[in-house]
């Protein structure tokens, strides 16, 4: 199957150094990688979380001459990626949705990589820097570290057998997307593993699939206070939701 509408959802907070780089970029790049992908850009959301520097403004500049973009910046305080994401999610107007972080680690091209799983029958398609076959360049060792441990804790609590929640690349339907993150328990990092995990429960079936993976340097996350956060929010959503029974991906 071909020519699927995609909307593309980015999170944007205090990017004012490179909003415009990045904008630019997706609009002129992205049709070129969705249409390689058997995809259709239909737009790509913006999403503004609440930036004090001239971010939102910026945003607006873009939008005003930039066809394919549509800001979403109104002012509300910084809620968290995963918040931004939902509010983005619930102004798309294509059938699929790509989910996608600002700095582009996971390139846009990468998602030539996740439609095959489509056209096998998979609902949700993640990318995966921990599979056999992903490519990963500049990921300090104790990050890398830190994620291997975060994501064996996600196995053990809530049944999930996938390696890698946490890449900012997922592919699924717009209907689907909105009923995911309809009532979010947590809106920071770990909205990625409440999103998978309730997508599980739901009975949508999930594919892992390798890509490359650039990290980008100038992360503002610090990882060890991150990561603190998300044991205490992967605590929240299992006690809200509790594991699945039985694990239907791969």
């Amino acid at each position: 199957m071909t020519d699927r509408p995609l909307s593309i959802v980015v999170p944007l907070y205090k990017e004012e150094r490179r909003v415009d780089r990045l904008i630019e970029h997706l609009v002129q790049y992205a049709q070129d990688d969705v249409a390689a992908a058997g995809m259709r850009l239909s737009e790509v959301i913006a999403v503004d979380d609440g930036s004090t520097d001239r971010t939102p403004e910026l945003l607006r500049a873009a939008e005003a001459r930039l066809g394919l973009l549509r800001a979403v910046s109104d002012g509300r305080p910084n809620a968290g990626k995963g918040a931004a994401l939902a509010r983005g999610i619930a102004q798309a107007r294509a059938e699929w949705v790509l989910l996608t972080d600002a700095d582009l680690a996971t390139p846009l091209d990468q998602l030539c990589a996740l439609t095959p799983s489509l056209d096998r029958g998979y609902d949700v398609v993640i990318a995966s820097r921990d599979v056999p076959g992903s490519v990963v360049t500049g990921a300090p060792r104790h990050r890398y570290l830190l994620g291997r441990t975060f994501h064996k804790l996600v196995r053990t609590v809530t049944g999930l057998q996938l390696r890698d929640t946490q890449r900012g690349f997922k592919l699924l339907r717009t209907v689907d997307a909105r009923e995911l993150t309809r009532n979010q328990i947590v809106r920071r990092w770990t909205f990625d593993v409440e999103l998978l995990l309730r997508a599980h429960r739901s009975g949508l079936k999930i594919a892992e699939v390798p890509v490359y993976y650039v990290h980008g340097e100038d992360s503002k996350i610090n990882a060890l206070r991150a990561g603190s956060r998300m044991v205490l929010d992967l605590g929240r959503i299992v006690r809200a939701l509790g594991p699945p029974s039985r694990p239907r991906h791969r």
